[in-house]
């Protein structure tokens, strides 16, 4: 019927896809089906600039690279906007994995057609595949979409791999995130988050130069929950802007504080999670907090990821240009993780650049050597940050080796295990009070 077709696509609507899948998973015999799901990565980017004409001659020639590749589907359908599903046979002489680097291999082959076709980019496709047995004829269509959907969504978030297999572990992965996104609200009722600081030294004098601000949840038993193991969950959910806008004033407040007893003070780093490009809702929280504690701008520094510029380069630099406004400095952190790096620095008004401590985490644990190569590309880089006059810190700083040659290079900055873990805002107190030597009455002229 035609009401049971996508106009757009001439696929199956979802709803009668479903039905479809549910009597090819009851009659399934000698072989398997799998679920691809699929969407083309910055879908909305390419309406928008280029119209929606534009995006749906793409969409349907997307679907028609599908159909020509794949002479085994089942069904497919449309979910919505770009987002397809396709059911496939799959003969039991070809492994999981074999399947999932065929359909690998397919996308790049319908990615180079499309991007000769219609765009002068990079166009990527983001697909997640769950396969289905006969053991599991049991389970329902719409459930075996959304693990593909899921194992989708885990594809959006790599780097590297694109086409991801549907694990039941992901499921324990979801729980998790769900757990962590609903106590959230409550950890920071409660005070579990704590700041942490990390300190900064210049290489030259060897004096404490600033701090980096860290957060650490620890929760009422005591037992601390890693960055790691959070973070992505809640910029997923978009409430790591509550959690940011938290250190930010924590902060604020402790350097306040220090100011008004009389203390020395050095620059904070905070940092800006991605999903403060969406809202920019930012500028103005941080311009209430300047007014309500009224500290001098030098004194807070934030930092952007390499990848936050990555993604939307007009909007970071609204951002940045919005902070320097204030009086505040910016940094690119974890630089030369990324494949823009250099273009980027060309574009972006930024005050210092924070190298990547991938560069120097592969020192041996043994001899506690640098590779020659990591040597030349950081020396490379803090030359080309002086010819730019930008600032250069090195981060993941852990053996007198890796100190020493920062050093001789002329990085400016270093920071990491060997000079201090993060540590409590107390701790963090008695270390300015114990490093702060000259630089005290640096900082008291600068508050005068």
């Amino acid at each position: 019927m035609a009401e049971m077709k996508d106009i757009l696509t001439g696929l199956d609507r979802y709803e009668a896809f479903l039905v479809k899948l549910d009597k090819e998973i009851s009659r399934m015999d000698d072989y398997r089906i799998g679920i691809i799901y699929t969407d083309i990565k910055h879908f909305k980017y390419i309406n928008d600039t280029y119209g929606y004409q534009r995006g749906d001659m793409l969409l349907r020639e997307f679907v028609n690279q599908v159909n020509d590749i794949d002479n085994k589907i089942l069904c497919a359908a449309r979910v919505y906007s770009d987002n397809i599903v396709v059911a496939t046979r799959i003969e039991n002489d070809l492994s999981n994995s074999e399947f999932r680097d065929i359909i690998y291999e397919r996308n790049m082959i319908i990615e180079n057609v499309l991007r000769e076709s219609y765009l002068d980019r990079k166009l990527t496709l983001n697909t997640g595949i769950s396969i289905i047995s006969k053991d599991d004829r049991r389970l329902d269509a719409a459930t075996a979409v959304s693990n593909a959907n899921l194992a989708r969504k885990l594809a959006k978030e790599m780097k590297d791999d694109c086409c991801v297999l549907f694990d039941a572990k992901m499921v324990e992965g979801i729980k998790k995130e769900v757990e962590i996104t609903s106590s959230l609200p409550i950890a920071l009722e409660n005070s579990e988050f704590k700041v942490y600081y990390q300190p900064k030294i210049e290489t030259k004098a060897r004096k404490l130069i600033g701090a980096e601000a860290l957060v650490r949840w620890q929760k009422p038993d005591g037992r601390f929950v890693m960055p790691n193991d959070f973070i992505p969950f809640i910029e997923q959910s978009g409430q790591v802007v509550d959690l940011d806008y938290f250190v930010y004033r924590e902060v604020f407040k402790f350097i306040a504080k220090r100011i008004e007893n009389g203390e020395p003070v050095v620059p904070v780093s905070v940092n800006v999670s991605r999903v403060h490009l969406n809202r920019m809702g930012i500028l103005d929280y941080v311009t209430a907090l300047f007014e309500e504690y009224k500290i001098p701008p030098q004194y807070v520094e934030f930092e952007l990821t390499e990848s936050i510029y990555i993604d939307d380069t007009e909007k970071a630099l609204k951002l940045v240009e919005g902070l320097h406004a204030m009086g505040v400095k910016v940094s690119m952190d974890d630089f030369g993780s990324g494949y823009s790096s250099l273009n980027l620095l060309s574009d972006l008004p930024i005050d210092t650049i924070k190298l990547d401590k991938v560069f120097l985490k592969e020192a041996s644990a043994s001899e506690g050597r640098m590779k020659e190569n990591d040597k030349i590309i950081i020396s490379c880089m803090v030359d080309m940050a002086k010819r730019l006059q930008i600032t250069s810190l090195c981060e993941g700083v852990e053996t007198p080796e890796q100190s020493s040659y920062l050093s001789e290079i002329g990085c400016e900055i270093q920071q990491g295990y060997y000079f201090s873990r993060p540590i409590t805002q107390s701790e963090f107190e008695d270390f300015i009070d114990n490093n702060i030597n000259s630089y005290q009455e640096e900082q008291k002229l600068m508050v005068m």
